[in-house]
């Protein structure tokens, strides 16, 4: 068939590939989905005439039939990891018609340029349940899937025209090989950090582990230490108290971890320490604190939906930051401090004051120092 007639051919379908990528982009985003992969992101795109036209006027490939291009509706998957591509691999062999022979394994090159083209390419045919009621559907389809990294890098190729070795001189392919080998470490240091990750998530959810000195206090750990016994307790007795029921999200964990830090709780095993101290002190102080934000915010304990989990930290580390000084001076001088670490960065008169209300609340109360 002539380049013309290939192209009118197409012209003349392209509403029935346009659908047939939206179907197969909603389809794809369902198996996914259905198989527990998260993905970055799935994009599809019908060729444009122009694209078809360059593509056609190429002198290395004949095509006699419009079936023989494989591209004319193409799908993209980006992963975060590397070896999410092999879980997404297996869904589509599962779930669509994969031609195996027109299919192409590009991550098994071994050009050392080559990182922004090594991606998984298939081919393959809509599944049966998309033809069943649109049999003019059948048509090839390519499926490409690649890390963000990898993604990344050939869109910054194409930016810069580089679409072959001969495209550019020699110095400069030097420089992407050289920047090729960078990514393609950090595409396999991502696995390792998100592996690391998982595993030291699993080892500080041993409440043993907690109480190791040389753990410090992060999201990860504050975690396991708001289902810990202690915390969990408090947290539990305080809901009790407001009457409110105990939420089962955590308190804004970068807030509190941040908050715990600035009063020198930087390890479970200080704060479980210094629980002991606080615990029974907990409710009278609560009742001072609620007091202390009802005067200042405008809210208490009563206007609470919930308590969320691990709440009973947030009134640790004001008691902590309180009686860290012996004066009241001192207390508002470290009070005012406090809160302008944690809310007001660039607000220091505001800090002075939301500080002295503080210190005001807790004057006649008799807590103990936590030294």
């Amino acid at each position: 068939m002539l380049k013309q007639e290939l192209l009118d051919a197409y012209l003349g379908r392209q509403p029935t590939f346009e659908a047939l990528g939206r179907a197969l982009h909603a389809h794809l985003q369902g198996v996914l989905e259905r198989g527990g992969v998260s993905v970055h992101g799935i994009s599809y795109r019908v060729k444009s005439p122009a694209s078809l036209a360059r593509k056609l006027a190429r002198p290395d490939k004949i095509y006699e039939r419009l079936d023989e291009l494989t591209d004319l509706v193409g799908l993209r998957i980006i992963t975060f990891f590397e070896d999410s591509i092999e879980q997404v691999a297996r869904l589509i062999e599962q779930h669509f018609r994969v031609d195996i022979d027109r299919s192409v394994d590009k991550r098994l090159r071994q050009d050392p340029d080559s990182f922004g083209y090594r991606s998984l390419h298939y081919i393959c045919h809509p599944p049966p349940e998309l033809l069943e009621h649109h049999s003019g559907w059948d048509w090839p389809f390519e499926i490409q899937i690649r890390t963000i990294l990898q993604h990344a890098w050939a869109e910054i190729e194409h930016d810069l025209g580089y679409k072959s070795p001969e495209s550019v001189p020699l110095p400069v392919r030097r420089r992407f090989s050289r920047l090729a080998g960078l990514l393609e470490i950090a595409d396999s240091e991502f696995v390792e950090l998100r592996r690391f990750m998982e595993s030291y998530a699993q080892e500080v959810r041993q409440p043993v582990q907690l109480e190791r000195d040389a753990l410090e206090l992060d999201t990860v750990s504050l975690q396991s230490l708001v289902e810990a016994g202690p915390v969990a307790e408090l947290d539990r007795v305080l809901a009790d108290r407001l009457g409110r029921p105990l939420a089962p999200a955590l308190f804004f964990p970068d807030y509190v971890t941040r908050m715990l830090r600035t009063v020198q709780l930087d390890r479970p095993a200080r704060i479980l320490q210094r629980l002991e101290t606080f615990s029974p002190r907990l409710l009278t102080f609560a009742e001072r604190y609620f007091r202390f934000t009802t005067e200042a915010w405008g809210f208490g304990g009563e206007h609470l939906d919930s308590v969320q989990r691990g709440y009973s930290l947030v009134l640790l580390a004001h008691w902590q930051a309180l009686f860290e000084a012996e004066l009241e001076l001192h207390r508002v001088e470290r009070m005012k401090g406090f809160y302008q670490q944690l809310d007001y960065p660039d607000d220091e008169a505001e800090a002075r004051r939301i500080a002295r209300l503080f210190v005001k609340c807790f004057a006649d109360w008799r807590g103990h120092s936590p030294s």
